[in-house]
């Protein structure tokens, strides 16, 4: 009956090649999707409470342990926390300043230690004995050196002109800044001029208000732990003409007026040309980083005891423009402490119209003076620095007198603190009545001045 017809009992049939590749491959596809499924529930354990891999999870089901698979288990980012902001430590600083060092003959004469030699030998270190520790606490010390150092032939008044060994003991002192504008600046011409800025600067103090060459600032900013203050000082000049300034009636060398900070407080049109550029170096200043201004000022009228107009009107507009500190010198005799408000800012300035007379030849009865010439004050500022800025914290005055001892052939000078030196005057070589007559002179003068809330002003024995 010919052949027998194939099987299809499909356990006994052979299945073909492709009937095996289609197997294969669903087999391959049916383990892809349960390892799928394994990965799919690992991770949503971790989620919905499964716990090992082969534990029940709460709800008592579990994975096959033949396709377990460990999950990396994923946390959720810890947060970083916010700093807290670094509190800026509070910081105080103090300068000290004083009046008129000036070059009198007799002070001069009185330095000579050893009159033999070319050039003579003057050590006046000794005059200074008995205040250098007040000005040895300070950050930075300043003092107003009226004159020049020109060199031998040494001269006094009208033309001043010391040796060199004064820079030495003012150095010694602790004295680091001179101020060095003022109206005897140009008593020996610019040869002189330029000789005093040389000198003091290359025995290592810095100079403001006069420069040696047009390439040497005439202002500077000082860091004082951590603390800028910028530092300017300006004379005032005579009338002049129209065509050469003078100062001290004396016309101004050529080559002077660059070197020379100064300004005309008695013509109008000339004063406002000045008193913009002063504006403009203390922006200058602040540019440089200065967080506070100290102008210090040659100014006013000789042997006053109060500033005039046109100081009071300077003041103000100083103060408005946002100079913080105005210390005067120049009148030989104490004017008054003042604090000042700005009708711009409403901030205050702090002004010592004139610091007087710190070392010079002056005797009680001098133009009629009754010994306030011979007074003079040391100035001390403190500064403080917080998370707001940098404020004055408060400014002291420190009442010192000048005391001229006889030596026979002349007078030696001695600067003394005149607190300290009540208690015990013969240890500062003065009497008990002359520093009375001193401390009651100053405390006359000065006492009312007291500041305000925000910048106290008080006086201070050392």
């Amino acid at each position: 009956m010919g052949h027998e017809p194939p099987s299809t009992d499909p356990v006994k049939a052979k299945p073909t090649v492709s009937q095996s590749h289609a197997k294969i491959r669903r087999l391959v596809f049916g383990s892809a999707v349960l390892l799928t499924a394994a990965l799919f529930l690992g991770n949503y354990s971790l989620t919905k409470g499964f716990g090992a891999v082969g534990e029940p999870s709460a709800s008592g089901s579990s994975l096959p342990a033949a396709i377990s698979v460990t999950p990396t288990p994923t946390s959720s980012p810890t947060p970083t926390p916010t700093p807290l902001p670094t509190a800026i430590p509070e910081i105080r600083v103090t300068i000290t300043a004083v009046g008129d060092v000036i070059m009198h003959k007799a002070v001069t004469d009185g330095g000579l230690i050893h009159p033999v030699g070319d050039p003579a030998v003057y050590d006046f270190t000794p005059d200074f004995q008995y205040i250098a520790p007040i000005i040895e606490k300070s950050d930075l010390a300043m003092a107003n050196f009226e004159g020049t150092l020109g060199g031998p032939p040494y001269t006094g008044f009208p033309y001043f002109s010391g040796p060199d060994a004064i820079a030495d003991a003012l150095y010694s002192a602790g004295f680091r800044v001179i101020c060095a504008a003022n109206n005897h600046c140009i008593d020996k011409g610019l040869d002189g001029l330029i000789r005093t800025a040389s000198v003091f600067r290359d025995k290592g103090f810095t100079v403001i208000g006069t420069r040696p060459d047009t390439d040497t600032p005439k202002d500077t900013v000082v860091d004082l732990d951590g603390i800028k203050i910028g530092l300017l000082n300006y004379t005032f000049e005579t009338p002049g003409t129209s065509q050469r300034k003078s100062i001290n009636g004396i016309p101004m060398p050529d080559g002077a007026d660059p070197l020379i900070s100064s300004f005309n407080p008695y013509k109008e049109p000339a004063y406002d040309k000045d008193l913009e550029a002063i504006l403009l170096r203390v922006s200058a200043l602040r540019q440089q980083g200065a967080e506070t201004i100290c102008l210090t000022l040659h100014w006013g009228e000789e042997y006053q005891t109060h500033s005039v107009a046109w100081q009071q009107k300077m003041a103000q507009q100083l103060c408005d423009a946002g100079v913080e500190l105005i210390i005067g010198h120049h009148p030989h005799v104490l004017e008054e402490i003042d604090i000042l408000t700005s009708a711009v800012t409403g901030k205050q300035t702090l002004v010592y119209y004139s610091l007087g007379n710190f070392l010079g030849n002056w005797a009680y009865s001098t133009l009629g003076t009754s010994g306030k010439a011979e007074d003079g004050m040391i100035a001390r500022i403190t500064f403080l620095k917080t998370s707001a800025g940098v404020t004055i914290e408060k400014g002291e005055y420190i009442p010192t007198f000048i005391v001229r001892i006889s030596t026979g052939s002349g007078w030696k000078h001695v600067i003394v603190p005149v607190m300290p030196a009540l208690s015990d005057p013969a240890a500062y070589q003065t009497t008990a009545g002359e520093m009375q007559a001193s401390y009651n002179r100053t405390h006359k003068l000065l006492s009312s001045y007291t500041g305000t809330a925000e910048i106290p002003v008080m006086e201070a024995g050392s």
